[in-house]
């Protein structure tokens, strides 16, 4: 299912069958690892999991803050 945590990509490509069976790890390996997991349906990309912290700083280089509830704001 994973890529073995010692490989140097850090991004995963995992179907989203495997992902809701395995979620608690999929998580896991995303906020402890700094892995990107990109979900795929029948091998089409569909969404990106990735850490909050990457996120955040997604957010700041588009411009933009992370609001309460994760909601997003314009800085300005």
């Amino acid at each position: 299912m994973y890529a073995s945590p010692m490989s140097q990509s850090l991004e995963v490509r995992l179907g989203v069958s495997d992902a809701r069976a395995n979620l608690t790890e999929v998580i896991a390996k995303v906020r402890l690892l700094g892995q990107r997991v990109v979900f795929t349906r029948r091998d089409k990309p569909q969404a990106v999991l990735v850490s909050y912290e990457f996120y955040e700083r997604a957010l700041v280089s588009m411009g933009e803050t992370a609001g309460p509830a994760g909601e997003q704001q314009q800085t300005g």
